[in-house]
């Protein structure tokens, strides 16, 4: 049976002939990808305190290589990834950081009791803004991270969370690469770049070079899983 032509097979892949983990996992979504419905990624138990592991559709695989947004199951394959770095890089980099997975606070997802990740991520579409928050356990700080603008924070948040400056995105899909960007500089620096306002080194925007390497990153960890 022929694969029908999703909205993500019309756009165009973006910077893929400069890197040539994109241009594989792009002719691995082609290939190998399209002959089954779901591809299952898996990590480490103890990263979510349950069963750890999510599918991941052909438009997911797709979404990466064409910059669209991204939806619950891939940012959670690309927390598995930071998760992997804690718990295999050197001990400096372990500075005591826990993922919360987001298909359990999502509206779409908060009314059914799932027992795995498997269940939560299955029909995860959320095409809204996100952002990100953080909670410093010491200080019992939490912060709130929008990479539209600090200025969309919500006054009568300000009881609660600790507005932090961050990189702000440049048009109005790239809220979920700058999410797993700031997520990534968290597991790196620790809290101290949530403390300094420091994402990016003080940078206002992220650069191609920055994406991409989530989207690489993203790539060459989901891809073990195709076979």
């Amino acid at each position: 049976m022929q694969r029908r032509w999703t909205r993500a097979q019309m756009k165009t892949r973006i910077r893929i002939d400069k890197s040539s983990i994109l241009k594989k996992t792009a002719m691995m979504a082609d290939g190998q990808v399209t002959k089954y419905d779901c591809i299952k990624v898996q990590s480490e138990n103890d990263i979510f305190r349950c069963d750890s592991y999510t599918y991941l559709s052909w438009d997911d695989f797709e979404a990466v290589p064409t910059m669209d947004e991204l939806v619950g199951a891939a940012i959670v394959s690309y927390m598995m990834v930071l998760f992997n770095k804690i718990k295999y890089g050197p001990p400096e980099r372990d500075h005591g950081i826990c993922f919360v997975n987001p298909t359990v606070i999502l509206t779409s997802t908060r009314k059914g009791k799932y027992k795995n990740i498997d269940d939560a991520s299955r029909g995860v579409a959320d095409r809204r803004h996100w952002v990100l928050g953080a909670l410093d356990m010491k200080s019992d700080t939490c912060y709130y991270l929008d990479s539209l603008s600090s200025d969309n924070f919500n006054m009568q948040l300000k009881q609660i969370f600790d507005s932090t400056m961050c990189p702000v995105q440049p048009g109005s899909t790239e809220c979920r690469y700058y999410m797993l960007k700031l997520m990534k500089e968290i597991v790196e620096e620790g809290i101290e770049v949530l403390v300094k306002d420091n994402f990016g080194g003080g940078t206002v925007e992220y650069t191609d070079d920055d994406i991409d390497d989530i989207r690489e990153e993203w790539s060459e960890y989901v891809t073990n899983f195709i076979y």
